[in-house]
């Protein structure tokens, strides 16, 4: 897995929901390089636009369970949990129960 900058991984705070946490990771991260519209929808496709690969993927999936303490297994890495900053949120809150 990917290292994720655990300097960065405290700006994401208690108060910050998953789906804002992953959008400003998201813009920050230099190798989604203007692949995510700043103004992005919840329910903008990641997947299908291109904004989110396979490296990206990885790199998101490290910043997930880093921040958030959850595992994400293989068999997890799939476009009905990572289509989207709304799906990310609802898997990443299935994982937190």
């Amino acid at each position: 897995m990917a290292q994720v900058n655990t300097l960065k991984v405290t700006e994401y705070n208690a108060k910050m929901d998953v789906t804002q946490a992953v959008k400003t990771f998201l813009l920050s991260e230099p190798i989604f390089g203007g692949l995510v519209p700043p103004d992005v929808d919840p329910d903008f496709a990641l997947i299908d636009s291109g904004a989110l690969d396979s490296i990206g993927i990885f790199s998101l999936v490290s910043f997930l369970e880093t921040t958030y303490k959850i595992t994400i297994e293989p068999q997890d890495l799939n476009e009905t949990n990572f289509q989207s900053l709304r799906t990310i949120e609802n898997f990443v809150r299935s994982r937190k129960q």
